[in-house]
This record gives structure tokens, sequence and C-alpha cells, in this order.
């Protein structure tokens, strides 16, 4: 029997998650649902999110599933920035300050075109609806509030057939200096971030796809060794070409980004978490895609992780 990483945020679920915050949770089609394998997902987020559009949609159809996936995106968007935004296209239907894409079964059928929530909301009849945090205010509890729920009554309302689920995105590398800023490392944000999406979820009973939790599986399983030049392998960080550099201190110091997920690495095992939580009855131990890059060890390494095997 799989075991999927989408974690089911009933409470009962949610005590165990927060008593053993490593662990991954076990989904479960409700009411012995049958597998659902063709859904339509419209994603409200940011550089967290649009990074699905690099490889589900292969991913998805690697696993015999049929997926309609389109992307509303602004860079470092956050929870109430979009629900600022909602307010604003409510009094200016010229109002789309979102980039919008659109992959329908492999096909990009919609490419950089512009567009707003209220009317990406009722283009389709979406199957789901996700959101997340901007990833900078991840780890804030307070942040979710009241600008989440505002949100999620406006999917619900232009969207009710919709399911709605969360992206936990996931903590940053050693190199990103915002950590000392909040006087926290790697550990903590995640431990932080983690707590904040699981308690938002768990007010409305949503499914989590846990990515966070994820990256922090491949951290440890790896493992993951940073040195002083070096991502030591993590799926965050780097872009697709890891460069460092010294500075005037002749210290090394980074001259790429630190806190996305990388390309092919991150993105393909981003895909795979995703396919795991969205699609019941769907295997990715058995995804023959991998994109040029990744090894075959360590594709089977992220499958194992995206859904473990009871």
């Amino acid at each position: 029997m799989k075991r999927t990483l989408l974690k089911s945020v009933a409470i009962a679920l949610l005590a165990a998650a927060v008593a053993h915050s490593g662990s991954i949770a076990a989904a479960v089609p409700e009411n012995g649902a049958p597998a659902q394998k063709k859904l339509k997902v419209l994603m409200i987020g940011n550089s967290f999110s649009i990074s699905c559009l690099k490889h589900l949609p292969s991913v998805a159809q690697s696993c015999g599933a049929d997926l309609d996936l389109a992307s509303l995106y602004i860079g470092g968007c956050s929870l109430e920035r979009h629900w600022r935004n909602v307010e604003t296209a409510a009094t200016n239907a010229a109002f789309r300050p979102y980039r919008f894409d659109r992959v329908s079964n492999g096909r990009r059928v919609v490419e950089k075109g512009a567009a707003n929530i209220p009317d990406a909301l009722v283009l389709d009849k979406w199957d789901v609806v996700t959101i997340q945090q901007a990833s900078h205010l991840s780890w804030d509890k307070s942040s979710y509030h009241p600008w989440g729920d505002r949100l999620v009554a406006k999917i619900r309302a232009l969207a009710p057939q919709a399911r709605i689920v969360v992206q936990e995105t996931w903590s940053y590398t050693p190199w990103d200096r915002r950590l000392a800023k909040w006087h926290m490392d790697q550990n903590e944000m995640y431990a932080k971030l983690h707590a904040a999406y699981v308690a938002f979820a768990a007010e409305y009973k949503f499914p989590v796809i846990p990515m966070g939790t994820a990256v922090q599986e491949w951290r440890s399983r790896l493992p993951v060794k940073y040195t002083e030049n070096s991502f030591g392998g993590d799926v965050v960080g780097g872009g697709d070409k890891p460069r460092f550099k010294r500075n005037e201190s002749n210290e090394w110091k980074p001259a790429c980004d630190v806190f996305h997920l990388n390309s092919p690495h991150g993105t393909y095992f981003q895909a795979l978490v995703w396919a795991a939580s969205l699609f019941d009855g769907v295997d990715v131990t058995k995804c023959a895609y991998r994109p040029k890059g990744v090894t075959e060890a360590e594709a089977k390494l992220m499958r194992e992780i995206a859904a473990l095997p009871d």
C-alpha cells in the first residue's frame, strides 16, 4: 500500500504531525474514493510555485495522469499582496498584475499571459486551487491572517467546486543572509514554517503539499554537506549553474540563487512531490521521466521520498 507525502490536516493527524514533525503523514482517499488521475489545477503563488511548470506536466504524463496546470505568478507575492490584488481587481477590471501560464497534457497553451485572481478563478472549472505564503514570511504564523482567510473566502465564492490545497514552502540554505537577520538557522526556519502551515491548514482542514518537509528529508538522507563554496548536494540553491566567488575579505560567497529550488534537481523533486500529493492512485516511484542532469540514483531517491512505500 502506497503512502504519499500528502498530509491530511484533520485535527487528529495534525496532532501527530506536530508531535513528530520529522515524520511524513499518509494520505488516504476519503470514503474509499476511486483514484483520480485527471485534474485541472490553478496555482495562486509566486516563484515557489511557478517552478512546478518545469517538470510537473512531464511527471504527470509519465505516471499516466491527465494534468491541466495553470499558474498565477508574481515574484515574492505574499498572501496579503494576493488579497490586495483581489481588492484592486474588484474596482479595476483592467488590473492584471499576474503572469499567467498554462500547460495542458504537456502542451503549453498559454505562455506569459496576464491575469488577475478573480478572472482566473472563473476561467475554468478547476478541480484544485493551490495557495502558499511568501517564503520570507512563511515562518511567521501571524502573517497568514487575515489575508489567507480572505483569499480562501474568495476562492470558495468563485470556485466552490475546487479543492483548496496548501503548498508548504521550504527553508533557505545557510548561504541566505536573511537567516542571520531573523536569528535562526535552516532547521529552525523549517520548524517554524512547518508549524505555521500546519496551523493554517488545520483551521480549514486543507491538505498540504509538504514540499518543505520533503526538502528536509532530502537533506537528511543524502546527507547534504555544505562547504565554504558549495551547496553540498542540496536541491535548494545554485539555480541552473552554482557559482561562488571570493569577496574583498577572501571569503567564498555565492554569486547565484541561494533559496529557490535549483534546476533540474530541485524542480524535478518538486514535480514528484506534487504529483504524489495531488493524484490519488499515482505511484511516482514508477515515474519513467527523468530530466537531463539528474542521475538515476538521484531520481530514485527523490521518488522514494515523494512516495514512501509502507
